[in-house]
């Protein structure tokens, strides 16, 4: 049975069902039928009208309320708590990004949602994002429009692998979001190919007024599947990872699912063996040397040759002294 606290979104959702089917409710008749006191409906009824331009109009005649435009709608209430709640939260998730197009009228309208929530979510649910990569607003939107309207775009390019800038004409297709960080994918003139680009690196970024036709085969999932993250490989090309784990890395990698292509194999010194395949090493050989000693690479040989060379340059620089122009005088603590 719902009660007086019945959850004040639910509630003024059905209110608006009932005055789009006819029904003519009034304070005092959906009250009882919501088991709230008729003066509670009034405020749900004035809500509607002041916080959502809700056209309601009294009819004297049926003793109740109507919308006089047919077709208004609060197709959002229409949602469920749950779904709610579940918009309220990937709020918090874009206030991560602040440049995004739809970052401020997201915020508005889950403001809204907590008004009638009798949780509160706030105190119970955040989000932290570890060096997020501020957003530019402008070159956001600009790419946003672009892929909306398929319009090419010309870009000034910093390459950080290359440590070089470059002028491109690109056909912007989609904008992921993988690990807080989003990606512009798009078919980039210059390399006669899809790339894929950050968008933080778009120096200048202008329209050139010509429009395309994206491929009409392209599909984002298909396209980041063989990536680790969003790194991909070039051509065919595909590695046959195998990494071991040991000790406390165990316990977590287990947790996890880190690729679809991923298999799981338990060793008998409790250890775990981590098999996977993939387009791009680079983000691999990230993810094993985040683990330290902890992780291993079993094959490609190439590859576990490579990650060794790597350990072993950084063993040798904390074998050496550290240089006294690093050092950090540190006064000496006083004794009591």
């Amino acid at each position: 049975m719902r009660t007086a606290t019945r959850w004040a979104m639910e509630r003024i959702a059905a209110l608006d069902r009932a005055v789009r089917a006819g029904e003519y409710p009034n304070a005092v008749s959906f009250a009882g039928r919501v088991e709230v006191d008729p003066r509670t409906v009034q405020r749900d009824i004035e809500f509607l009208r002041d916080r959502f331009r809700a056209p309601l109009v009294f009819d004297r005649r049926r003793n109740g309320y109507a919308y006089s435009d047919p077709h208004y709608r609060l197709s959002f209430l229409d949602l469920g708590e749950d779904e709610l709640i579940a918009l309220f939260l990937a709020e918090g998730v874009l206030r991560q990004y602040h440049g995004t197009r739809y970052a401020a009228d997201l915020a508005r309208a889950c403001r809204k949602i907590a008004a009638g929530v009798s949780a509160d979510l706030a105190s119970s649910h955040s989000f932290r994002i570890s060096a997020p990569r501020p957003t530019d607003p402008v070159v956001h939107q600009a790419l946003e429009k672009a892929i909306r309207d398929r319009r090419r775009l010309a870009i000034l390019y910093y390459s950080a692998s290359r440590d070089e800038e470059t002028r491109r004409e690109v056909d912007p297709m989609h904008l992921v979001n993988v690990d807080g960080q989003f990606y512009l994918v798009a078919f980039c003139h210059l390399r006669q190919c899809v790339r894929t680009f950050v968008p933080t690196r778009i120096r200048s970024i202008e329209a050139t007024g010509a429009a395309f036709d994206p491929p009409a085969s392209f599909d984002i999932d298909a396209y980041l599947a063989d990536s680790f993250a969003v790194l991909r490989g070039d051509g065919d090309e595909a590695h046959r990872v195998r990494l071991r784990f040991t000790g406390e890395a165990v316990r977590y990698v287990r947790e996890r699912r880190w690729h679809p292509s991923q298999s799981v194999e338990e060793t008998p010194d409790g250890g775990l063996i981590l098999s996977l395949t993939v387009g791009h090493l680079r983000e691999v050989e990230r993810f094993v040397l985040s683990w330290g000693h902890e992780a291993e690479v079993l094959e490609p040989s190439s590859f576990r040759s490579r990650v060794g060379q790597i350990l072993t340059r950084a063993a040798a620089r904390y074998a050496q002294p550290l240089p006294a122009r690093d050092l950090v005088e540190r006064p000496e603590a006083s004794s009591s």
